[in-house]
């Protein structure tokens, strides 16, 4: 009975994910793309979409940080670890809005090819600024990787399809964006583990002080509605001025906006159970074939057209990813060999 259990659990995980980030991602599309009716205009407000999302993640992390009853407060988290926390949050707030811009420029599943290689700038900081070993396989494996998204993005490099008048027909912009958010993402996961591992001990020594990714959830999102609000009012007080003419406008945006908050925030939570209930690993083959489902989803359901060049790169980056969750499988079942032994 407690192993049928466990396996309706892990179901109901997987299910979880899959549900709330496929319908997030089939929700994003057409919010960062789509040219609304009664405005004639796109919905061009990353930092309304940000501030919409964390809001919902924090308030919904909170509730769950509530109903876990941990001992270590979210508040005390945040004044132990205000200034890591304060970085990351800055860099996953930055890379969001280049992210988003950079999809006026290029093409979607692009975006999503990119978004997927996040390990590239993650080895990249480990190795420049923390100074991390990294295995030569991890290497090789970040070079098949960016090879598959170069493939895919060589064979649809086509003039029309960057909107006329841009200026940019190739999408240099939208790429060079693309790049800085990938950095910055890298900046943001690596200080995550950075974090996360220079804790361990602490954590060790006082139960109380326990960090679960709940914990995570509800200070980094607290940190991502600052940063956005901040730079509405700081930096582009124009970008709230316009989201709310086109919400008036078109309010069938606030649905979008919902829906796409809802689902990133609900999706976060099941990340995270999975994550402490059966480990890292579960979680990277559910969320890889997550990103799988959304790239296909997007070809099946907005009919972008994919050659064979595109495809080989979609099979590469698979491949790649594919093989990063493998590799992660071996390195999990080392340390319960060295015991057996």
């Amino acid at each position: 009975m407690p192993q049928k259990q466990g396996i309706f659990t892990l179901l109901f995980c997987v299910l979880g994910v899959y549900a709330c980030f496929l319908t997030w991602a089939l929700v994003q599309e057409p919010l960062s793309t789509r040219v609304w009716p009664e405005s004639n205009q796109k919905f061009q407000a990353p930092s309304v979409i940000a501030i919409a999302q964390a809001s919902v993640a924090m308030l919904v992390g909170g509730v769950y940080l509530k109903w876990r009853k941990l001992g270590y407060k979210p508040f005390d988290f945040i004044f132990d670890h205000g200034k890591e926390l304060a970085l990351i949050s800055f860099t996953q707030s930055t890379s969001t809005p280049l992210a988003s811009y950079s999809l006026h420029h290029v093409e979607y599943l692009t975006y999503m090819l990119a978004k997927s290689c996040k390990m590239i700038p993650i080895l990249l900081v480990h190795l420049l600024l923390y100074r991390t070993s990294i295995p030569r396989k991890m290497k090789v494996l970040a070079l098949v990787v960016s090879m598959g998204v170069v493939v895919f993005t060589v064979g649809g490099w086509k003039p029309k399809s960057i909107e006329s008048g841009s200026g940019d027909r190739h999408g240099t912009k939208g790429y060079v964006l693309l790049l800085l958010s990938l950095f910055l993402d890298g900046m943001t996961n690596a200080t995550q583990d950075n974090l996360l591992k220079s804790n361990k001990p602490k954590v060790n020594k006082s139960s109380k002080k326990k960090i679960t990714g709940a914990h995570l959830m509800f200070a980094l999102n607290m940190f991502i509605i600052i940063w956005n609000a901040l730079y509405l009012k700081v930096l582009d007080r124009q970008q709230w001025e316009k989201a709310k003419v086109l919400l008036r406008k078109d309010p069938e945006i606030l649905n979008y906006l919902f829906t796409y908050a809802c689902c990133g925030a609900i999706g976060q939570c099941f990340i995270f159970y999975t994550l402490e209930k059966y480990g890292s690993l579960v979680l990277v083959m559910i969320t890889v074939t997550r990103k799988m489902m959304s790239m296909i989803l997007s070809i099946a359901v907005f009919g972008k057209r994919v050659n064979p060049i595109q495809w080989a790169g979609i099979i590469i980056v698979f491949g790649g990813i594919t093989f990063e969750a493998i590799g992660k499988m071996k390195t999990k079942r080392l340390p319960s060999k060295s015991k057996l032994h």
